[in-house]
């Protein structure tokens, strides 16, 4: 009973901890709430039509729209970690599934800790116009590191979901919010 609660606690706190590496990221990317300089300018760098008029972009939607590139890397990443504790915390782990439960969640934060900084490593600068071919390769890189990715947590995600029970599984399989943008 008592590593129940124990689990309990410790899935309690990786949520809090997950939400505030979403707060902290969305501090990071937007500052206090009020929008950057740059972006009080209509069609400036963090503005929601940043990158209208250069003929190579349609726009961002959902929640990532109106943010600059280097804070939609940001929050990409707060958002994986945050979902990640809303699922522990969701499947209420037993001591036996917690160790896979570990690994599981590791390579998931590895994995988007990749991502991150392969989409900062390749944001497209303030004033850059790059051409087809440039933005082709771009958009490759951040599909390589997420394909990467998702190959890199097949094996741990089988296990995992090897060791849940049915009704766990149930709340691995149902569709979340922004499942499709998560790519799973």
């Amino acid at each position: 009973m008592q590593s129940s609660n124990l689990g309990r606690w410790l899935t309690a706190m990786g949520l809090v901890v997950g939400l505030i590496f979403m707060a902290a990221a969305m501090a990071l990317g937007q500052g206090s709430g009020a929008p950057p300089a740059a972006a009080q300018e209509p069609g400036a760098r963090g503005s929601a039509d940043w990158r209208n008029g250069d003929g190579g972009h349609r726009g961002f939607r959902g929640p990532f729209a109106g943010l600059a590139p280097e804070a939609r890397c940001k929050e990409r990443f707060a958002r994986e970690a945050g979902f990640l504790a809303y699922l522990a915390a969701e499947l209420d782990l037993t001591a036996q599934q917690q160790p896979v439960w570990d690994a599981y969640h590791k390579a998931m934060l590895d994995a988007a800790e990749k991502q991150r900084q392969t989409c900062l490593e390749n944001k497209l600068g303030p004033d850059s116009h790059p051409t087809a071919l440039e933005r082709r390769d771009h958009l490759q890189k951040l599909l390589q590191a997420r394909l990467d990715g998702l190959q890199s947590t097949r094996a741990p995600l089988e296990a995992l979901y090897q060791s849940l029970s049915p009704e766990q599984r149930h709340l691995v399989d149902r569709p979340f919010p922004e499942w499709n943008q998560r790519g799973r």
